[in-house]
């Protein structure tokens, strides 16, 4: 798999910046650790592939699968098992794909969080991961 697809990870809102290690407190941050968030947000391709991905309106690579299985533990816990790191790269891709992909922001919005009951608590996030 080339370098541009494996960087896209971080492009998921989530999703972007995390590390999948099933059943863990934190998840591990070696995995994408060569993952350079602003190249994957500057990537339009890569970036609404993986939006499509998490949608379920398009194909998804394995590392996409992945951090799709992780978006419904990231909105819950508000990325709890993140670390400083990931949440700063997690709240820079939901920031980007807000500002500049609204439309899929809100279908995502709709798919993952369908009741907005999680809006406060990510707005939260965003603040604070963002300091």
């Amino acid at each position: 798999m080339d370098r541009t697809v494996r960087t896209c990870l971080l492009a998921g809102l989530a999703l972007l910046s995390l590390a999948y290690v099933a059943e863990a407190e934190t998840y591990d941050e070696g995995r994408f650790a060569h993952i350079n968030v602003d190249e994957v947000l500057g990537n339009q391709r890569i970036l609404v592939a993986f939006i499509k991905c998490f949608l379920d309106q398009g194909p998804c690579t394995a590392d996409s699968k992945d951090m799709k299985k992780l978006l419904p533990d990231v909105l819950d816990t508000r990325c709890a098992k993140c670390t400083d790191r990931q949440k700063k790269m997690m709240a820079q891709a939901v920031k980007h794909v807000k500002e500049h992909y609204p439309k899929e922001w809100e279908e995502l919005v709709n798919k993952y969080d369908p009741d907005h009951s999680k809006s406060a608590d990510l707005d939260d996030f965003l603040i604070k991961a963002s300091a």
